[in-house]
């Protein structure tokens, strides 16, 4: 190693200039220096996410084997959320873990192996439906696909829906039925799995409790919904204009494929409950009983939102989604939630226009699972007085026409309207139970998932 040194040394004597070597070391200096300061605010960040509690990653995320980690910073470049992956001593480190969606860039970027997606960490349990990598539960020849298996983006949605599908309709028995392939749910695995069928020229039916889009439908007018572009059976990538898609764009684009495909999808069916038979499974929905020999289930969980827990909480005023803001004007809004949703919901219902007076509760003291954009923008909102937004508060008390909230040590009152609650949703555990699935708890553990 020294006489290479040596080596460098004089060859570097010999064939550069002074001027030259300056340039170099100058160079040099800068780099170090960015990096340095760059891990100085990478520490930062993880030490506010620390003291904030908010050093627990909810859903699926990276975790790095430092061993394998070359500290090239390619999973720091690809995350389209912001400050997630921070190199801190030349070593990738989720910074903000509450922030990560999972979309799973920072895996295919690295070029070492080190990253991995998991469920759950060490010391937070994360309850999920046992499913295998082509996602069969333990019930065979039923199929979990999307948010329901604890991946709700809507380019991982639809990659799961199109292998659950291929996989079941590829071994499927001499058993006849209704139909191959019942599917449950029209989102984005819902429709990823039809278009399967389709392709593979087997009977199917998609049906969906409310309308075509599944929990699409339900997002808010102009919400962006997807910024990753996703591969759909016969159609190909899924092309727009801009890579941010709205509600509106999407729900638009996947109708036409419904009409140039002939894709069928049986709205307003709500599914009941499943029994598996000897060749398949009977599902009894609102409408009627439906054989099926096999069953993906993509319901999603938004059917299932948490709530507050509090007296009077079934009052018309209180609801756990947000359609249509014009609805809403001249009102006292309050909005709990520090969340995508809940943020985007405030930013919405804040609108100058609607002449609203919007509160905006924040359990913690910052935002805790909003991307660094809508943290920008409901910042900027506050500071024109258009909302406000209360740190360290929650609703302690609901009434017909106003709202205690507990704030720091105060106990405020304040008139209210509407409540809109965005305080996540739970999984339907006892209901999966009930069709036999099993559950397991992940510590931080992947299932060698396909996204």
């Amino acid at each position: 190693m020294q006489v290479l040194l040596d080596s460098l040394i004089r060859f570097i004597s010999q064939h550069l200039t002074a001027t030259t070597i300056l340039f170099f070391c100058l160079f040099a200096y800068s780099r170090i220096r960015k990096r340095k300061v760059q891990a100085e605010t990478a520490k930062k960040i993880l030490h506010k996410s620390i003291s904030t509690n908010q050093n627990e990653p909810l859903t699926l995320h990276p975790e790095v084997d430092p061993a394998l980690c070359a500290g090239c910073g390619n999973c720091t470049r690809v995350c389209p959320e912001g400050d997630i992956l921070k190199l801190i001593n030349h070593k990738a480190v989720l910074v903000s873990p509450t922030k990560c969606v999972g979309h799973g860039e920072c895996e295919a970027a690295c070029p070492t192996n080190a990253i991995s997606l998991v469920f759950g960490t060490k010391t937070r349990g994360m309850d999920l439906p046992r499913i295998t990598t082509d996602y069969e539960t333990n019930v065979p020849g039923l199929y979990i696909a999307g948010e329901l298996g604890g991946m709700g983006l809507i380019r991982n949605a639809v990659k799961q829906g199109f292998l659950a599908a291929a996989h079941a309709l590829d071994h499927l028995g001499s058993q006849k039925n209704d139909v191959d392939l019942l599917i449950i749910g029209a989102g984005p695995a819902g429709l990823a799995a039809s278009l399967t069928a389709i392709s593979k020229k087997k009977k199917y039916i998609c049906i969906e409790q409310n309308r075509f889009g599944g929990t699409v439908y339900n997002f808010p007018r102009q919400k962006v919904v997807m910024t990753h572009p996703a591969d759909l059976p016969i159609v190909g990538k899924m092309k727009f204009k801009s890579n941010k898609v709205s509600k509106e764009e999407l729900l638009e684009y996947w109708n036409e494929i419904r009409k140039t495909t002939g894709l069928k999808v049986q709205e307003e069916t709500r599914f009941e409950t499943l029994k598996a038979v000897d060749n398949g499974f009977e599902v009894q929905t609102n409408r009627g009983m439906i054989r099926a020999s096999k069953v993906i289930l993509g319901i999603g969980v938004r059917g299932t939102p948490r709530k507050l827990g509090l007296k009077n909480e079934d009052l018309p005023k209180v609801t756990y989604n947000l359609i249509d803001p014009e609805q809403y004007q001249s009102k006292n809004v309050v909005v709990v939630g520090g969340g995508n949703a809940g943020v985007e919901s405030a930013q919405m219902l804040a609108n100058p226009k609607y002449k609203n007076r919007v509160t905006l509760l924040v359990r913690g003291e910052t935002f805790d699972r909003c991307n660094e954009e809508n943290k920008r923008i409901i910042e900027n909102m506050e500071k024109a007085k258009q909302l406000e937004i209360w740190f360290n508060s929650s609703v302690k008390e609901i009434q017909t026409d106003k709202i205690k909230i507990q704030k720091g040590a105060d106990l405020q009152e304040i008139n209210n309207d509407f409540i809109f609650v965005f305080a996540g949703a739970e999984l339907p555990h006892q209901f999966l139970m009930s069709l036999g699935i099993n559950m397991d708890k992940k510590f931080g553990e992947g299932r060698s998932v396909k996204i």
